[in-house]
């Protein structure tokens, strides 16, 4: 019995991790981040989000500029990751419940 509590544990453990990872891909934010310097249409270097028509973002390594994207490109890529994170989630989930759900029937049918 101990055996199985335990088990329990390790498949709820991706469970919850699968349900934080599709709970903040689901509630992030829309807003357009600059991961390094971003660069308005009018050359200047500009904080906060990304506007449409700036020209340049350049994505940092360190103190390194590795890549440069524009606007729609850094939207692309965040838009990109919120749906990895959900897809990730949602088999993390999926992995945990049935994990938990076998380990479940199996302590019952054992200890019945």
């Amino acid at each position: 019995m101990k055996r199985g509590v335990g088990l329990l544990g390790l498949f709820l453990i991706p469970l919850v991790w699968g349900a934080v990872d599709l709970v903040s891909s689901l509630t992030a934010s829309s807003q357009v981040l600059c991961p390094g310097e971003n660069v308005g249409a009018d050359g200047e270097e500009r904080p906060g989000p990304m506007r449409p028509g700036d020209s340049r973002c350049s994505v940092l390594d360190g103190s390194h500029a590795v890549a440069t994207r524009t606007y729609e490109q850094q939207r692309w890529v965040q838009s990109d990751a919120r749906h990895e994170d959900a897809g990730n989630g949602v088999l993390l989930m999926a992995y945990g419940a049935t994990g938990a759900l076998l380990t479940w029937r199996y302590s019952r049918a054992v200890g019945a």
